[in-house]
């Protein structure tokens, strides 16, 4: 019987579109993805008729799965395939996820679960690639739901005809996108092809459904033929998207560094800001993509928040990121890294005169009468105030015993942190504890208050270390912040009202002890 002229130009359609768009190859073997819809069963019988016309020699088979969430229409999906496939000769993988699938994100975890099923079997099979039935429709869809979630110009490309899949798996390729759905259900009923409808895909409580239903009849009004339109943007798209991967991957080898132990990958600030605004940007939404899966999209408030970070004076910050990774500035770098947990220890009371453990290590206290100084390894009343360093700390040239070594540069470096810091009473509250968040001080020797933060930054504490620095909280006020620098040297810096000066009535010393 000759074949239907409609049903004829749909084959030869999609047999072109195969061919021209490297869809699937000659020899592969093929996993069709059937769910029992239009979609999915028209897809089955366009794919050999693809494979016929081209002489493309297939090796086909076929997965389900059956998530046995909608009763008789789950079964009656499941018969449908399994019938098309017995007429076909396709071998057939049913795949039950009964009661996998309960509460929210019902479609984006069924979605995954089932490409990891298909990738599971495409394995097991030796398939290379793995077939969606996703139309022009889908695509417009897309397209649409992208922009509006995402704002960004690469969400104009869409899904694309054949996708490379991650290393060790099969590429994923979708022969109809050169069809519309009415297009196809026309081809379904004109051919007898059986297939199941799916309910839910009219409730207006998912995403798609939405843009499905209400969006894009509205935007037809303008444009009749707009998922068409979209479609061709998105070819276009695709197109330039290669232009501008170029022009990114060059920016990318100049701008990015190698990664520390932790890093998953790392920019350089200076290099970056020496970038044109555009390719800045896409450097970040690179970065980003680092820690996502390959078709997970960067949401534009992610990349605003690592354009902030990228604009900070003080070299200080990190932002968090979904998935469980973080952003940290440090060291005139951004650094992409999994999220640490929080360093934390309680403050502890330092009781003057004795002894107290914090985060692990010993510290004395000690209140001493009038203005004192380090001097020659012995601490005592001062006659007379010596120079003043921009630490707070007097300049003398013999290190305190025990607490520092010679360098090569003889200079000293201390092991140890040590804090003299000046008061008129004696205080009634000591508390050592780690920098909170909007710890404000006024360090000595320099202008204004700044945050602890800040403060750690600029004395290129590294971000790591920076939570483990020390702050002395005295009657409720900050008077000396401790921390090691990248170099592992120990210092610290008085508050300006804390310093120690010749009226200086008496000297709180406190000083980590050894072993």
């Amino acid at each position: 019987m000759r074949a239907d002229p409609f049903v004829l130009r749909m084959e030869r359609r999609v047999a072109a579109f195969v061919a021209g768009r490297d869809v699937v190859r000659r020899g592969e073997r093929v996993l069709l993805m059937l769910s029992g819809g239009a979609d999915s069963m028209a897809m089955l019988a366009l794919v050999r008729a693809a494979d016929e016309r081209l002489g493309l020699g297939l090796g086909l088979a076929a997965l389900h799965v059956d998530y046995g969430l909608r009763g008789a229409d789950s079964a009656r999906d499941r018969e449908i395939v399994v019938r098309a496939c017995a007429a076909a000769g396709i071998d057939l993988e049913v795949v039950a996820l009964e009661g996998r699938l309960r509460g929210p994100d019902f479609q984006a975890r069924a979605r995954e679960l089932r490409y990891e099923r298909a990738w599971q079997e495409a394995a097991r099979r030796a398939c290379t690639v793995v077939t969606a039935a996703h139309n022009r429709d889908d695509q417009a869809e897309t397209i649409v739901y992208r922009l509006a979630k995402y704002a960004s110009p690469q969400g104009l490309v869409g899904i694309r005809p054949r996708e490379q899949g991650a290393p060790g798996r099969a590429a994923l390729a979708r022969p109809l996108l050169c069809l519309g759905a009415d297009e196809i259900r026309a081809y379904c009923a004109t051919r007898g092809i059986e297939f199941g409808e799916d309910v839910t895909n009219a409730a207006p409580i998912y995403a798609r459904n939405i843009v499905r239903h209400e969006v894009l009849p509205r935007l037809a009004r303008l444009n009749p033929r707009v998922t068409e339109t979209l479609a061709a943007a998105a070819g276009i798209a695709a197109a330039e998207r290669e232009v501008v991967a170029a022009a990114v991957e060059a920016a990318w080898e100049r701008v990015a560094v190698s990664d520390g132990e932790d890093d998953l990958a790392a920019l350089d600030l200076d290099a970056l800001a020496r970038e044109p605004e555009a390719l800045r940007a896409l450097c970040l939404r690179r970065l980003l993509e680092r820690g996502r899966a390959a078709d997970a999209l960067v949401e534009r408030r992610e990349v605003e928040a690592l354009e902030r970070l990228a604009a900070r004076r003080d070299d200080a910050g990190s932002v968090s990121i979904r998935g469980g990774w973080e952003v940290v500035r440090g060291g005139g770098r951004l650094r992409l890294r999994r999220r640490r947990t929080p360093h934390v220890c309680s403050p502890m009371i330092l009781p003057v005169g004795g002894r107290a453990c914090f985060c692990g290590r010993r510290f004395v206290a000690r209140l001493l009468p009038g203005a004192v100084w380090p001097d020659a390894g012995v601490v005592g009343r001062a006659s007379a105030a010596p120079p003043v360093s921009a630490t707070g700390r007097a300049v003398v040239p013999t290190p305190v015993t025990g607490s520092a070594s010679k360098l090569p540069s003889g200079r000293s470096a201390a092991t140890r942190l040590e804090a003299f810091v000046g008061l008129a009473t004696p205080p009634l509250r000591l508390e050592l504890r780690h920098p909170a968040r909007g710890d404000r001080f006024t360090p000595f020797a320099m202008e204004g208050e700044t945050t602890v933060a800040r403060f750690l930054a600029a004395a290129h504490v590294p971000p790591a270390a920076r939570e483990r620095a020390l702050v002395l909280v005295i009657d409720g006020c900050i008077a000396w912040v401790g921390y090691e620098t990248r170099t592992g040297e120990r210092r610290g810096r008085v508050a300006q009202p804390f310093r120690v000066s010749e009226s200086t009535a008496c000297t709180l010393h406190v000083v980590e002890e050894e072993g």
